[in-house]
């Protein structure tokens, strides 16, 4: 029988930590990972003014651009995107085959959305919880009692 290994990801959409040997008494080093923006907020995002366009009509107008999408969504699609693969790279090299997932809701529903069926299948709870700020000591228990309990089910 394979032996379950398990390792938990905790994010906001900003920071990001991967505990592993969970299983074990003494838990590994975790993974920290942070987003190259260090907010979710939109106004912080966006505290410069929109650039501006010049027509290349005869008129010369200039006009105020507008953004294109929500920058917050795409940066939190991204950054789920390089935690995803970090992720992605270390099941495939069999350092764990379980995993817990634990993420602020807006940023569980993008990582949902941008997970590999690889790792979809090695998920073995979810939880809409933002954990991210606890202390290790702490964090460490919530996780091992949420998978104790998913392990129970």
């Amino acid at each position: 029988m394979i032996q379950n290994i398990t390792w938990a990801l905790v994010t906001n959409g900003v920071h990001a930590r991967i505990l592993r040997g969970l299983e074990k008494g003494d838990q590994e080093q975790s993974i920290e990972i942070a987003n190259k923006s260090d907010t979710t907020h939109l106004g912080e995002m966006m505290s410069d003014k929109s650039g501006r366009s010049v027509s290349s009509g005869t008129g010369g107008r200039r006009s105020a651009m507008e953004p294109g999408s929500d920058p917050v969504h795409r940066n939190m699609q991204d950054f789920a995107q390089e935690t995803l693969s970090v992720l992605e790279t270390h099941l495939r090299a069999e350092h764990f085959n379980r995993l817990a997932v634990f993420a602020a809701p807006k940023m569980l529903g993008i990582i949902r959305h941008e997970m590999p069926s690889s790792l979809q299948k090695a998920v073995m709870l979810e939880s809409d919880a933002n954990l991210i700020n606890l202390p290790d000591a702490d964090l460490q228990d919530f996780v091992r009692n949420a998978i104790g309990k998913e392990a129970r089910k």
